[in-house]
Protein backbone atom coordinates (compact mmCIF):
# COMPACT_ATOMS: atom_id res chain seq x y z
CA UNK A 1 0.00 0.00 0.00
CA UNK A 2 1.41 3.03 -0.86
CA UNK A 3 0.93 6.26 1.66
CA UNK A 4 0.62 10.25 0.95
CA UNK A 5 3.35 12.00 2.29
CA UNK A 6 2.74 14.06 5.99
CA UNK A 7 4.35 17.21 7.26
CA UNK A 8 4.63 16.86 10.83
CA UNK A 9 5.17 19.97 13.26
CA UNK A 10 6.33 19.19 16.73
CA UNK A 11 6.58 23.42 17.52
CA UNK A 12 4.16 23.68 20.89
CA UNK A 13 2.43 26.17 19.03
CA UNK A 14 1.43 23.96 16.26
CA UNK A 15 0.44 21.50 18.95
CA UNK A 16 -1.60 23.33 20.55
CA UNK A 17 -3.31 25.18 16.99
CA UNK A 18 -4.04 21.47 15.60
CA UNK A 19 -7.74 20.76 15.15
CA UNK A 20 -9.47 17.99 14.20
CA UNK A 21 -11.26 17.42 10.68
CA UNK A 22 -13.38 14.91 11.83
CA UNK A 23 -15.40 14.99 15.18
CA UNK A 24 -15.61 12.02 17.35
CA UNK A 25 -18.99 10.18 16.79
CA UNK A 26 -19.58 9.07 20.50
CA UNK A 27 -23.39 7.56 20.55
CA UNK A 28 -24.27 4.52 21.47
CA UNK A 29 -21.25 2.30 21.43
CA UNK A 30 -20.41 -1.43 21.49
CA UNK A 31 -17.25 -3.00 22.61
CA UNK A 32 -14.83 -5.97 21.71
CA UNK A 33 -12.36 -7.31 25.01
CA UNK A 34 -8.80 -9.21 23.64
CA UNK A 35 -6.47 -10.59 26.43
CA UNK A 36 -2.96 -11.75 25.45
CA UNK A 37 -2.34 -14.89 26.07
CA UNK A 38 1.29 -15.26 27.02
CA UNK A 39 1.74 -11.48 28.39
CA UNK A 40 -1.68 -10.82 30.19
CA UNK A 41 -2.18 -7.46 28.17
CA UNK A 42 -5.49 -6.95 27.42
CA UNK A 43 -6.64 -4.87 24.36
CA UNK A 44 -10.06 -2.97 24.05
CA UNK A 45 -12.36 -0.85 21.15
CA UNK A 46 -14.86 0.28 21.35
CA UNK A 47 -16.92 1.35 17.93
CA UNK A 48 -19.08 4.61 17.87
CA UNK A 49 -22.12 4.39 17.31
CA UNK A 50 -21.97 0.18 16.78
CA UNK A 51 -19.27 -2.25 15.35
CA UNK A 52 -21.04 -2.64 11.89
CA UNK A 53 -21.38 0.82 11.47
CA UNK A 54 -18.58 2.54 13.32
CA UNK A 55 -17.50 6.10 12.91
CA UNK A 56 -15.12 6.37 15.36
CA UNK A 57 -12.93 3.88 17.19
CA UNK A 58 -11.13 4.35 20.36
CA UNK A 59 -8.73 1.20 21.49
CA UNK A 60 -7.08 0.98 24.87
CA UNK A 61 -4.32 -1.59 25.68
CA UNK A 62 -3.40 -2.26 29.02
CA UNK A 63 0.17 -3.73 30.46
CA UNK A 64 -0.51 -7.09 32.95
CA UNK A 65 -0.66 -4.76 35.61
CA UNK A 66 -3.66 -3.46 34.02
CA UNK A 67 -1.94 0.22 33.17
CA UNK A 68 -2.84 2.21 29.99
CA UNK A 69 -0.32 2.04 28.01
CA UNK A 70 -1.41 2.82 24.68
CA UNK A 71 -4.33 4.98 23.08
CA UNK A 72 -5.89 5.46 19.90
CA UNK A 73 -8.63 7.46 18.61
CA UNK A 74 -9.62 6.59 15.03
CA UNK A 75 -12.01 9.13 13.59
CA UNK A 76 -14.01 8.88 9.55
CA UNK A 77 -13.09 5.40 7.92
CA UNK A 78 -12.95 3.46 11.06
CA UNK A 79 -13.65 -0.13 9.94
CA UNK A 80 -13.16 -1.59 5.80
CA UNK A 81 -14.24 -4.74 4.60
CA UNK A 82 -13.57 -5.45 1.21
CA UNK A 83 -15.46 -7.85 -1.35
CA UNK A 84 -15.52 -11.75 -0.82
CA UNK A 85 -13.14 -13.17 -3.73
CA UNK A 86 -10.73 -9.78 -4.43
CA UNK A 87 -7.59 -10.27 -4.94
CA UNK A 88 -4.88 -8.59 -2.37
CA UNK A 89 -4.33 -5.85 -4.93
CA UNK A 90 -7.86 -5.09 -5.84
CA UNK A 91 -8.61 -5.16 -2.49
CA UNK A 92 -5.53 -2.59 -1.85
CA UNK A 93 -6.71 -0.23 -4.59
CA UNK A 94 -10.37 -0.27 -3.14
CA UNK A 95 -9.13 0.60 0.07
CA UNK A 96 -7.02 3.16 -0.75
CA UNK A 97 -9.96 4.95 -2.72
CA UNK A 98 -12.22 4.83 -0.22
CA UNK A 99 -9.25 6.48 2.17
CA UNK A 100 -8.37 9.34 -0.71
CA UNK A 101 -11.91 9.72 -0.76
CA UNK A 102 -12.64 10.78 2.81
CA UNK A 103 -10.76 12.75 5.70
CA UNK A 104 -9.91 11.14 8.65
CA UNK A 105 -8.20 12.29 11.86
CA UNK A 106 -6.37 9.69 13.79
CA UNK A 107 -4.74 10.59 17.43
CA UNK A 108 -2.40 8.51 19.02
CA UNK A 109 -0.42 8.15 22.55
CA UNK A 110 2.13 5.50 23.72
CA UNK A 111 2.06 6.19 27.36
CA UNK A 112 5.54 3.90 27.80
CA UNK A 113 7.48 6.16 25.96
CA UNK A 114 5.64 9.70 26.39
CA UNK A 115 5.30 10.21 22.75
CA UNK A 116 1.49 11.59 21.18
CA UNK A 117 0.70 12.34 17.66
CA UNK A 118 -2.57 13.29 15.75
CA UNK A 119 -3.22 14.03 12.62
CA UNK A 120 -5.39 14.49 9.47
CA UNK A 121 -5.10 12.47 6.36
CA UNK A 122 -7.07 11.70 2.96
CA UNK A 123 -10.23 13.31 1.69
CA UNK A 124 -8.00 14.87 -1.58
CA UNK A 125 -6.48 17.33 0.75
CA UNK A 126 -2.57 16.78 2.33
CA UNK A 127 -1.84 15.05 5.43
CA UNK A 128 -1.14 17.34 8.38
CA UNK A 129 0.07 15.79 12.22
CA UNK A 130 1.84 16.96 15.23
CA UNK A 131 3.69 15.04 17.72
CA UNK A 132 4.86 15.84 20.90
CA UNK A 133 4.68 14.24 24.94
CA UNK A 134 1.37 12.67 26.14
CA UNK A 135 1.54 15.37 28.55
CA UNK A 136 1.41 18.14 26.18
CA UNK A 137 -1.90 16.48 24.17
CA UNK A 138 -4.18 14.40 26.89
CA UNK A 139 -6.05 17.27 27.93
CA UNK A 140 -6.43 19.55 24.67
CA UNK A 141 -9.80 20.56 24.39
CA UNK A 142 -9.97 20.14 20.90
CA UNK A 143 -8.98 17.03 20.48
CA UNK A 144 -11.85 15.53 22.95
CA UNK A 145 -10.03 15.78 25.04
CA UNK A 146 -8.33 12.77 25.36
CA UNK A 147 -8.50 12.04 28.72
CA UNK A 148 -12.48 12.21 28.99
CA UNK A 149 -12.53 9.68 25.80
CA UNK A 150 -10.81 7.18 28.14
CA UNK A 151 -13.02 7.69 30.63
CA UNK A 152 -15.75 7.35 28.58
CA UNK A 153 -14.22 3.92 26.80
CA UNK A 154 -13.28 2.78 30.42
CA UNK A 155 -17.11 3.00 31.98
CA UNK A 156 -18.46 1.78 28.64
CA UNK A 157 -16.11 -1.29 28.75
CA UNK A 158 -15.51 -2.03 32.23
CA UNK A 159 -12.18 -1.45 31.78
Amino acid sequence: MVSEPIVTQTDDAAVRAFTPDVQPVDSAGECRLFRTGGSGATTTTAYFPSFDSARTSVTLTFDSAGHLVRFSDRRGLVRFRGVPGMSPAQFDSVRRAAVDAERATTINFDYAVDQAFASNSGGGRPARAVTSTVRAMENLEQLGPPTKRIQRVRRLCGV
